[in-house]
């Protein structure tokens, strides 16, 4: 007849499965984890890179119509974001880019733009 085992090397060897198990288990899900760090930052590096080409894109316009726009520092996340909800220009810059305006339109809004501080000085 075999050979009886006693029940505390039983249960240990059961604890040392156990312990085994779970490691191998929380080094999947950490590896794994890893991975999609590492595929975020990539993400969110992209996504940084074409809002500063989106940003460009006002710049430009901003300079090509001759329209001075003191940016927030590009670090800044929050105050671009206020900058770009509260500032008129680039309000009606918005709107012509989504196509909500057409080009006439954006000259026109951004000409009333420049009137209304000589008109209110005149008044």
């Amino acid at each position: 007849m075999g050979k009886v085992i006693p029940y505390g090397d039983l249960a240990r060897q059961h604890q040392l499965n156990v312990l085994a198990h779970k490691r191998r288990e929380y080094r999947e899900r950490e590896d794994y984890l890893a991975g999609l760090r590492k595929l975020l930052f990539q993400v969110e590096g992209q996504m940084r890179q074409a809002e500063m080409r989106q940003l460009q894109v006002f710049q430009d316009l901003a300079e090509s119509l001759k329209i001075h726009l003191e940016f927030p520092s590009l670090g800044d996340r929050l105050a671009l974001e206020e900058f770009f909800a509260t500032n008129p220009v680039l309000l009606i810059l918005k709107e012509f880019l989504a196509e909500r305006l057409d080009a006439e339109e954006c000259l026109q809004r951004l000409g009333e733009l420049g009137q209304k501080p000589t008109t209110q000085e005149g008044a």
